[in-house]
């Protein structure tokens, strides 16, 4: 009798040492939560042609204590998957966490080709499964609905040229916008309306109108007229140009612009070709070179910041 009680009440002491032992865990783990000054930040890991990598490091005061594990990871982009988890490395009692993303710079420009495709409105999609402390498992699936023209952060100029020692002038380009053609031949097919004003007296006929783009020296696009068209004398007139993305290009491109810290140099060459009073004139109407900058990985931070500050 004796013996059975003193059995009852180690089982007792046991069961009460245990559920002190969650107690002060669970306590542990609330307060390391609310008082967490956790400090993340990204950077470009490895790129290459087919794939980029996006290196998110965290830095943590105090250790969690909480089992953690990604199973997968997925961020989709019109139904196309752009970015994965390649590596997620984070221990309970450690301070330092760090997660691997991997971009398809492949199926990113799909993706953007599919956009456009779609009038320039689209979803974003992330996944996530995972578990916590072993056993609990962690979904979660959310949707965004996004609707950027990015098309319309396009325009070429170009200022009136003297020709024939002043006799002659050329069209000024005053504004230029795109509309999606969709796809041929694996290229993307933009029509470039391009507004000229003819600053001479008399009509000029354009019968060959054409340009090339290119960036960090690789060709990306090029275009010609649809047909020719008559600028009225002093007025203006819209030339339509048929222009052809080079999508298998722009990887590579991509590349160049993360290892050159995020800047491009862009050139487009534009050429016109008219006639003014029978006699034929060949122009290289503007030339632009200028370096196009992104902070992506500036902005991630300036993210990460805003949230951790809340």
């Amino acid at each position: 009798m004796i013996l059975q009680k003193v059995t009852e009440m180690n089982w007792k002491l046991a069961a009460l040492a245990v559920f002190l032992i969650i107690a002060v865990w669970v306590g542990y783990v609330v307060y390391a939560a609310m008082t967490l000054q956790p400090t993340v930040r990204a950077s470009w890991g490895y790129v290459d042609e087919k794939r980029t990598e996006i290196w998110i490091d965290a830095k943590l005061d105090k250790p969690l204590l909480v089992p953690a594990e990604i199973e997968n990871l997925t961020l989709s982009f019109m139904g196309i998957p752009v970015a994965w988890i390649e590596r997620f490395e984070y221990g309970a009692t450690q301070r330092e966490a760090q997660l691997v993303i991997a971009v398809a710079n492949g199926n990113l420009v799909k993706a953007l080709v599919r956009y456009l495709d779609s009038g320039q409105e689209g979803e974003v999609g992330f996944h996530l499964r995972g578990k916590l402390l072993w056993i609990i498992p962690v979904n979660a699936d959310m949707k965004e609905v996004i609707s950027e023209d990015i098309l319309a952060y396009l325009n070429f100029t170009a200022d009136s040229k003297e020709l024939a020692g002043g006799l002659v002038k050329s069209p000024a380009l005053v504004e230029t916008t795109f509309e999606w053609a969709g796809e041929e031949n694996g290229k993307a097919v933009l029509i470039a309306h391009m507004k000229f004003y003819n600053p001479n007296q008399y009509r000029i006929p354009v019968g060959n109108l054409s340009f090339e783009i290119y960036a960090n020296d690789i060709k990306v696009g090029y275009g010609r007229t649809l047909e020719t068209t008559v600028l009225p004398p002093k007025g203006y007139e819209t030339v339509d140009v048929k222009t052809y993305i080079e999508e298998d290009n722009l990887p590579k491109v991509w590349e160049i612009h993360v290892k050159n810290g995020e800047v491009s140099r862009v050139r487009a060459d534009i050429y016109l070709e008219f006639t003014v009073l029978g006699k034929p004139y060949s122009v290289k109407l503007a030339s632009y070179e200028e370096n196009v900058q992104t902070d992506i990985i500036g902005e991630l931070n300036e993210m990460f910041e805003s949230l951790l500050s809340r």
